[in-house]
């Protein structure tokens, strides 16, 4: 075995964990060499981290084990997650190791893996990975002579901002001269997102810009934890404000009111955009997970909807399959394949304000005239065994409601005018529960009888209730 048990949660979305307990510097070490083998083929990898303390020390755990496994390392410090996929390709890498756990709180951290594609691994992929950190073949540690090389690399982010501008009518964003409020957690997006918004023409208004300070709050872009920016965007009369996750691959935004519209908007509202201009007969992938107000916004645009299990993976494997024009996850992560295979916020920030462009509508106008549906989240302190055994019963529960059934993805319970969805998540040790229906009573409903045929208790900021 190249580093110790693995006791971290592990998906095709990173294998992440608290630093110094479910994550050690000895895992990305080992987990690096793996990677360097199973996937990278000994070939150059491209890695990156995003502003939390433990970065810099798993960087260098994961620059060593490629290394010793004869990879050359190209390291392009402090960037957001997308621009380490763009990297990969634009490089001419074997693959990208990004070190960030994303919207996880300051302790968490997690390797996120690229292929010579730009894309995540898949599940296949992670399964060699992990069979080589636990079996490694015989002569994986190179010689003194056959130590990969290494080199920093900082002309990438030019490359994610050109891409970014080409995908858009940017000559009509910058003729609107918007003000734009961005909340930058003091994530990576600090070093790209204003540098977008003032190339689009804006008046930026940057917050918790810094890369040098903690996140100021949870860093989840969720309504609760944006309550304080909703009154910076109307304090600064802005046009709208954007939200960034630590490693700037989901989007919140928020209106020119100062009103949070959900995170399901950012996809509907991107989709909307890109729809638009790419016309009718395109495609739109997204999760099971995620509103039904994107079904809406694609037959407006006469596309279609093909959803696949969470996680941005099979998203991708979606997109790339049918050559969809857009696609994402209702978090706010948005995946436009012109930029990159993957999450990015930025193309999201710059689709966001091509629609406002083209509409000469404020956002809360273009959002009343989309449909409304209420849903609502919750996390269960359930670990993905005990779900898996509870699935049949849960399943039976509601059989005499009418709802049919998906297992695609742990359980999905579809009627016709509300859904409930219960699955193992694949960055937390929880059990997600997410429903929507016409009210929030009736999503809320819906998910307190799931808790309760579970048995299970609610997290709410880490805390059972």
């Amino acid at each position: 075995m190249l580093g110790p048990p693995l006791s971290c949660v592990v998906s095709v979305s990173g294998v992440r964990g608290v630093v110094g307990d479910t994550l050690r510097v000895e895992h990305a070490l080992g987990l690096a060499q793996a990677f360097a083998i199973a996937v990278a083929h000994g070939g150059p990898v491209v890695v990156g981290r995003d502003t939390r303390a433990s970065g810099r020390a798993l960087v260098q755990a994961v620059s060593a084990g490629l290394a010793a496994a004869g990879c050359p390392v190209i390291e392009l410090g402090i960037v957001p997650t997308p621009t380490v996929a763009i990297a990969v390709t634009h490089l001419g890498a074997a693959g990208g190791i990004q070190v960030s756990a994303s919207h996880n709180p300051h302790e968490w951290n997690a390797l996120k893996f690229f292929t010579s594609g730009g894309r995540n691994i898949d599940g296949e992929q992670l399964e060699w990975l992990l069979n080589c950190y636990r079996d490694p073949p015989m002569g994986l540690h190179r010689r003194w002579d056959g130590i990969g090389g290494w080199r920093e690399e900082h002309g990438v982010l030019d490359i994610h901002l050109q891409r970014v501008l080409a995908a858009v009518e940017a000559r009509a964003i910058r003729a609107r001269r918007f003000t734009v409020l961005v909340d930058c957690v003091n994530g990576a997006g600090c070093v790209l997102a204003p540098r977008l918004l003032a190339a689009l023409g804006a008046r930026v208004v940057a917050v918790h810009d810094r890369t040098d300070l903690p996140f100021p709050r949870d860093p989840e872009p969720t309504a609760a934890n944006l309550r304080q920016v909703g009154a910076l965007v109307r304090a600064a009369n802005a046009d709208l404000g954007f939200v960034q996750d630590p490693d700037a691959d989901r989007l919140a935004i928020i209106d020119e009111q100062g009103r949070y519209i959900g995170e399901e908007y950012t996809l509907a509202l991107c989709a909307l955009a890109r729809l638009e201009q790419a016309g009718p007969g395109n495609l739109v992938c997204t999760n099971l997970s995620t509103s039904r107000l994107i079904d809406d916004v694609a037959a407006r645009c006469a596309a279609r909807v093909e959803r696949t299990p969470v996680g941005e993976a099979h998203v991708v494997d979606a997109i790339q399959r049918h050559q969809a024009a857009i696609g994402g996850e209702g978090n706010g992560g948005v995946i436009d394949p012109r930029v990159v295979l993957g999450r990015d916020s930025h193309i999201a920030m710059a689709l966001v304000l091509e629609l406002l462009a083209r509409r000469q509508q404020p956002l809360s106008e273009i959002v009343r005239g989309l449909p409304s549906y209420a849903i609502h989240k919750e996390k269960l302190a359930l670990d993905r065994a005990a779900l898996r055994a509870a699935l049949p019963a849960l399943q039976a529960a509601f059989a005499g409601d009418g709802m049919h059934s998906d297992q695609r993805d742990g359980l999905k319970l579809l009627g016709h005018d509300r859904w409930v969805h219960v699955r193992a998540s694949g960055t937390e040790p929880v059990t997600r529960v997410i429903a929507e229906a016409p009210t929030a009573e009736e999503a809320q409903a819906l998910c307190a009888r799931v808790r309760a045929l579970l048995g299970a208790e609610q997290i709410i900021d880490g805390h059972r209730l």
